[in-house]
């Protein structure tokens, strides 16, 4: 359903400083740019740089992570500290906007580059005695700086469930869709949210469906997973089926939700009235698997106005 990982990420050497500064010099490597949350972006297109370019901003980047291998091509990310002018001439995009604009292996790089990215900002102090910590690891850990605590302190993700809930009880199959009041105009997505403590993921499912949508669901199947470093998910996706029709906004963090068929998909799209997710998501996937069982076609086969 979603691009497979590509990049051979070559763990057993991270810990190498030397090989990895020999690899990340090496003329065919290359070097992706990151400044909070945005990379530098050439003709819409994310800019790798080699190392030789790099060495006009060396003052201005953090040491570089190791992203691994692919094709004979060594990959890595760093992070821009300083807000310098050297930086002027260069087009800064977030990740929710390059993601739009590149194919999945390029994709798949992102993402991955700012979920290590967004760690090491984030966690500049240990968490158990507030000391500074070092990176190691060639950017896959921090380690706590006193010598008393020196805890290694690694990337953690905070999992999200995110699921389709469709109801077969009618006539005509139909999938709930509802939006956030944040979110562009018309623009609508499926159920997700955080798991809880000592909750299962199918757990997980049932409380947000309720909590979101007033809807007890059942029948709950595993799709599959992405990355989400906005900061540091992962979602997990699932589809679900209620026999329930009426729709109640519980806690309220929902502005709208509302019932679909397949046609009232396709004609409020093509009339521009109603927008999907991003195709780079994986709440695209889902309804668009729910679309393709219905009508067996895809919603990128629809004319979004």
């Amino acid at each position: 359903m979603l691009p497979l990982p590509t990049i051979d990420r070559q763990s057993q050497i991270r810990a190498d400083t030397g090989k990895i500064q020999a690899l990340w010099k090496h003329p065919s490597s290359k070097t992706l740019l990151w400044r909070d949350g945005e990379f530098i972006m050439l003709e819409h297109r994310a800019y790798y740089f080699i190392y030789s370019e790099i060495q006009a901003f060396i003052d201005d980047l953090e040491p570089p992570v190791y992203l691994g291998s692919h094709q004979e091509i060594e990959y890595f990310a760093c992070r821009v500290s300083n807000a310098s002018p050297k930086f002027d001439s260069f087009e800064f995009l977030n990740l929710r906007k390059a993601s739009l604009l590149c194919d999945s292996y390029h994709f798949e790089l992102l993402f991955y580059a700012q979920g290590v990215l967004n760690s090491l900002q984030r966690h500049k102090f240990c968490s158990y005695c507030g000391s500074e910590t070092t990176i190691i690891q060639s950017g896959h850990a921090r380690q706590c700086c006193s010598h008393s605590c020196a805890k290694m302190l690694y990337p953690k993700l905070d999992p999200a469930v995110i699921f389709s809930i469709v109801n077969n009880s009618g006539p005509e199959s139909k999938i709930l869709l509802g939006r956030q009041a944040a979110w562009d105009e018309f623009r609508y997505s499926v159920i997700a949210g955080f798991v809880e403590p000592g909750e299962s993921l199918e757990a997980a499912v049932k409380r947000e469906a309720m909590e979101e949508t007033g809807l007890k669901v059942e029948r709950i199947q595993y799709i599959g997973s992405q990355a989400w470093p906005f900061p540091d998910s992962i979602m997990l996706g699932f589809c679900a089926e209620t026999t329930q029709q009426e729709i109640t906004l519980v806690d309220q963090e929902l502005e709208k939700a509302d019932w679909f068929t397949a046609l009232d998909i396709k004609t409020k799209v093509e009339a521009g009235t109603l927008k999907m997710p991003f195709t780079v998501s994986i709440s695209w996937h889902l309804i668009d698997r729910w679309y393709s069982q219905q009508t067996g076609h895809s919603l990128a086969t629809l004319d979004q106005v």
